[in-house]
């Protein structure tokens, strides 16, 4: 059964813990995690081909960013080692699989990191194009005094590139590069 008391801290935490990228570019009003991942859900309906487990899809991108309510959320730019994030972030899901009594979020949370499964490699790659899409958001409605889409297309297309290179992941691409266009457009 779950501790109702833990399931209210959780879920509070997860969307008061606002985004560390957006809060270094100095955003307005930036996303929490919640909101992130809800979009990241969002789309896994939209995007998802029929070949990928939907529900195996929009489980991984509930649950990717999770471990941060006791992790952090570490960006690439800091000084903390891949390793070391890794190892504070699976601290961090075996405490919430705990306290819930969610010991399968465990494998998938594996799964996600692990990158070798097609709905791993999926949701790996939406993650960076709904930070393309946020960026493109806060361009379009100034809640940045720097302009963010540029920066956030080019670092997601190189984290792409990394997973892989198939017909969904270019695909996935082609959206980045549409939304940088567009965004580039309307300034």
């Amino acid at each position: 059964m779950i501790n109702v008391n833990q399931l209210v801290d959780i879920i509070g935490k997860f969307k008061d813990l606002k985004r560390q990228g957006w809060i270094d570019k100095g955003v307005l009003n930036p996303e929490s995690d919640a909101e992130h991942s809800f979009s990241l859900a969002l789309l896994v309906m939209l995007l998802a081909p029929e070949e990928l487990n939907k529900q195996k899809c929009l489980e991984l991108a509930l649950i990717h960013d999770l471990a941060e309510i006791y992790a952090g959320d570490h960006t690439p730019k800091e000084t903390i080692s891949l390793q070391e994030k890794l190892q504070k972030e699976n601290a961090g899901m075996e405490q919430i699989a705990n306290e819930l009594g969610q010991n399968e979020w465990l494998e998938l949370f594996d799964e996600y990191n692990s990158k070798v499964t097609k709905e791993s490699i999926f949701i790996n790659a939406l993650d960076k194009l709904d930070n393309v899409i946020t960026a493109a958001y806060y361009d379009k409605n100034k809640r940045s005094s720097q302009k963010l889409t540029t920066e956030f297309e080019k670092y997601a297309k190189v984290k792409i590139d990394e997973l892989g290179n198939n017909q969904l992941l270019s695909e996935i691409k082609n959206i980045l590069q549409e939304i940088n266009q567009a965004n580039l457009a309307t300034d």
